[in-house]
């Protein structure tokens, strides 16, 4: 032990603890205890205030890219008269807008297992489930948004054509979106991405093929449209509410922050 180590020794030991009253440090962990409880129960915030502060952390380019999407879709329905002749370029073109507008938000959804944050999301002041369920939300119903313009652009001169409009504007959204969700609620890596990249991929292919047989887009097949409209969407609905739940199922905590008091 060299000088400076049995100095250090000697400071330490001629240090003493100052006497205090065993009681009154009890009722300061006490009080300790009941202002951080009165300080958590003030800092409840409400549904709408909690989805806005959410919204705050979806990047900005997912709402350039969505924008972006609807615009040039937009344009280019422009283009056609909505008739029969042109039904096919309106099949090609919804084949390849719904599923991109699916992807769209999934990354968003991804990032805290794509950058390895998932664990540390998993401990701050909100459970998984909520956080991730608001995110949900959000691009949900920025999606449904966005489909629904491109559903009115569509119809707005044709209105005979709705139902069929809707069918082959949302079975290949529902489609994308069932594959993802599969995907986000079994497969939580860094691979998520690229597997929902090849989904959406996949759906573009399938469909924009679909658009060049006359006898998928014709009236006559309205019938099949329909039924997979309906099997999407009940498939949808179980995914989304599996992928609900798988949150807590990989990170069960509790509602909020837990501090064990001794």
């Amino acid at each position: 032990m060299n000088r400076n180590d049995r100095e250090i020794r000697n400071y330490l030991q001629q240090d003493s603890v100052p006497s205090y009253d065993l009681e009154k440090m009890q009722q300061t962990v006490r009080l300790a205890r009941q202002a951080y409880c009165n300080r958590l129960l003030s800092k409840r915030i409400g549904f709408g205030e909690f989805i806005r502060m959410q919204m705050h952390f979806i990047g900005h380019w997912v709402w350039f890219t969505q924008a972006g999407l609807v615009l040039g879709f937009l344009i280019l329905l422009t283009k056609y008269n909505f008739g029969q002749p042109d039904l096919q370029h309106i099949l090609l073109l919804f084949s390849a807008a719904s599923p991109m507008i699916a992807l769209v938000g999934f990354p968003e959804l991804l990032k805290s297992y794509s950058h390895g944050m998932e664990e540390i999301e998993s401990c701050t002041r909100f459970s998984m489930r909520k956080l991730m369920g608001a995110r949900m939300l959000i691009l949900g119903l920025t999606d449904l948004f966005c489909l629904t313009v491109i559903l009115a652009v569509s119809t707005a001169h044709s209105d005979e054509l709705l139902l069929r409009m809707i069918l082959y504007l949302f079975v290949p959204f529902n489609l994308t979106c069932c594959g993802c969700l599969t995907v986000l609620s079994h497969v939580k890596s860094g691979q998520s991405g690229y597997y929902c990249g090849a989904i959406c991929a996949l759906c573009i292919a399938v469909f924009v093929s679909l658009s060049f047989v006359r006898r998928y887009y014709e009236a006559a097949a309205t019938g099949v449209w329909m039924i997979m409209f309906i099997l999407t969407l009940v498939y949808l609905a179980v995914e989304v509410v599996q992928t609900f739940q798988s949150f807590n199922r990989f990170y069960a905590k509790e509602e909020a922050i837990s501090v064990t008091w001794q």
